[in-house]
C-alpha cells in the first residue's frame, strides 16, 4: 500500500487521493484502510505498479477502444453459444451458419435476399439480438492488464486470441494435458496470442471464459467419438474391431471429453466466420461439421498402398512423406507456390488412418494423394484480408518446416486473418500485426 505523500522505490510520489492496493492494484481514497476492490488490509508495496497517471486513468478515465471491444465481443460470443447450444444437432438449419453469421455482426444482411425455406427454421434457436446481454471488462481485469502491461511494457494493442484444445498424454504414471509447441511458437511468431483450454470434463461448464475468439487451430488427437458425432448431427464413419482396432488403439479410443469442447468451439467458429486452421483430426472434424463423411480406416476400406500412419517406434514415422497433388488456383499453391514452380506435387508427413470421404458443403479440394485420399481443402470464401480463412490439411506442416517455406507460409496467412477478422470485430479495418 502507499498512501497520501509515501514514497516507494518502484512508485513516484502519489497525490494525496491515491491509495494502490498491492493485493489488486485497486484505487482508493488516501483515509482507506481497506480496499474497496478486494477487502484486503494495506499493506507496503513490494512489487513494480503503474504509474499514478495510469492508475488514476483506470479509475477516473474512459475505457479504452481495447476494453470496450473486448466486453462488447465477449458478450456477443457468450450469446452465439448459448444459441447454437440450444439448437443441439440441427444447428446447421435451425437457422444457418449464414444466419448466424449476419446475426453475429460477420457479414452484412440484405433482407430482400433472404431465403424463405430457411427462415420459417430460425425459430428453432431464440435469436442472438433477443439473449444479447451487456458485458463489460470489470475494473479488476482492466487494472490486473494495465498494470501487466506497463510493468512488462508490453503493446498497447491486444493481439489475436487463438483458441486451442490440450490432447491428454499418459506421462509418469498420470495424465498431463499438451498442446504441441510447434503450434505455439508459431501461433506467437505471427503475432497472436495462444489460449489453451484444458480438456479435463469440467471445461465444457467454463468454455464462454475463454471467448471471444479471434481463431482456432485443431490439431491432432484421437479418432472422432460417436457420441460426440451424433450429438452435433454427423454422420459416423465405419469403426475397426478386434486385432484391427488394436493396430491403432492409441487413436481409435475415444477422447470425449476433447471432442466436446472442440466440437462446440468449431461450430461457434463457424457460426461466427471465424478463422480456422485444422489439421488432421481437425481437417476431418471439419468436414464432418458441414455434413461430409468419412473413411472409418484407409488400409481396409481402400485397401491403399501407401501407409497413412505408421507405428510410433518405426524409425520412418517423422521422416516418412507421400506425394500429393496440388490443385492449382488454391490457397494451398498460393503457399507452396516456390517450391511448385516446375511440379504439382509436394511430399508430405502422415499421421491417420482416417481421412475424408465425402466433402462437407461449401469446402473444396485443395490436394489429393495417389489412393485417392483428400488431403487439404478449404472454404472458397477465403480472403485474408477479411479474415475468411477455413482450412483442412490432412498433413502437419508444422512437422515439416525445413522441407518448404510454404509450411511457415500457412501459418502466415492464417495470422494475418486472424488479425483482420479481429480488427473488423472490434471496429477497425486496418489491424495488423
Amino acid at each position: 500500500m502507499i498512501k497520501g505523500n509515501s514514497q516507494c522505490n518502484h512508485l513516484p510520489l502519489l497525490a494525496e487521493v491515491d491509495v494502490v492496493c498491492s493485493h489488486c492494484a485497486g484505487i482508493n481514497q488516501a483515509n482507506s484502510n481497506f480496499c474497496t476492490m478486494c477487502g484486503k488490509a494495506f499493506k507496503q508495496c513490494s512489487f513494480p505498479v503503474l504509474s499514478p497517471v495510469s492508475l488514476r486513468a483506470s479509475r477516473t478515465g474512459s475505457p479504452t477502444d481495447d476494453e470496450v471491444a473486448l466486453g462488447r465481443r465477449r458478450g456477443d460470443s457468450c450469446n452465439l453459444l448459448l444459441s447454437l447450444t440450444s439448437a443441439g444437432a440441427s444447428w446447421r438449419t435451425s437457422p444457418s451458419a449464414q444466419d448466424l453469421a449476419v446475426a453475429f455482426g460477420n457479414v452484412a444482411s440484405d433482407p430482400e435476399k433472404a431465403d424463405d425455406e430457411n427462415s420459417d427454421k430460425c425459430s428453432v434457436v431464440t435469436p442472438v439480438s433477443s439473449v444479447r446481454t451487456p458485458f463489460h471488462a470489470g475494473p479488476r481485469w482492466t487494472q490486473d492488464a494495465r498494470r501487466l502491461r506497463e510493468v512488462l511494457k508490453l503493446r498497447r494493442q491486444r493481439p489475436p486470441r487463438v483458441l486451442m484444445v490440450t490432447r491428454r498424454h499418459f506421462r509418469k504414471n498420470k495424465y498431463v494435458d499438451i498442446v504441441g509447441e510447434f503450434h505455439l511458437e508459431l501461433v506467437q511468431e505471427n503475432g497472436a496470442a495462444p489460449v489453451v483450454i484444458p480438456r479435463t470434463t469440467k471445461t465444457v461448464f467454463h468454455l464462454a471464459e475463454y471467448l471471444p475468439m479471434d481463431g482456432l487451430i485443431i490439431a491432432e488427437g484421437n479418432d472422432l467419438s460417436d457420441e460426440i458425432m451424433l450429438k452435433y448431427g454427423c454422420q459416423l464413419p465405419g469403426r475397426l474391431e478386434g486385432e484391427a482396432a488394436a493396430k491403432f488403439a492409441s487413436d481409435t479410443e475415444f477422447d470425449v471429453s476433447k471432442d466436446e469442447l472442440e466440437f462446440a468451439l468449431m461450430r461457434l467458429a463457424l457460426a461466427a466466420s471465424c478463422p480456422i486452421l485444422a489439421f488432421c483430426r481437425g481437417s476431418q472434424m471439419l468436414s464432418a461439421l458441414r455434413g461430409g463423411t468419412l473413411i472409418g480406416d484407409i488400409e481396409t476400406e481402400l485397401g491403399s498402398s501407401i501407409s497413412h500412419l505408421r507405428d510410433c517406434a518405426d524409425p520412418t514415422y517423422d521422416s516418412f512423406r507421400h506425394p500429393i497433388r496440388v490443385t492449382p488456383g488454391t490457397p494451398l499453391a498460393e503457399w507452396f507456390s516456390e517450391s511448385l514452380k516446375d511440379t504439382d506435387e509436394l511430399l508430405v508427413n502422415s499421421y491417420h488412418h482416417q481421412g475424408v470421404k465425402k466433402l462437407g458443403e461449401n469446402l473444396v479440394e485443395m490436394a489429393r494423394a495417389p489412393d485417392g485420399v483428400l488431403e487439404a481443402f478449404y472454404d472458397p470464401t477465403y480472403d485474408v484480408k477479411l479474415g475468411r480463412f477455413v482450412v483442412g490439411l490432412q498433413f502437419h506442416p508444422e512437422r515439416m518446416l525445413g522441407d518448404y517455406p510454404g509450411c511457415g507460409a500457412v501459418y502466415k496467412a492464417f495470422g494475418d486473418a486472424c488479425w483482420a477478422y479481429k480488427g473488423l470485430q472490434d471496429g477497425r479495418v486496418n489491424d495488423s500485426p
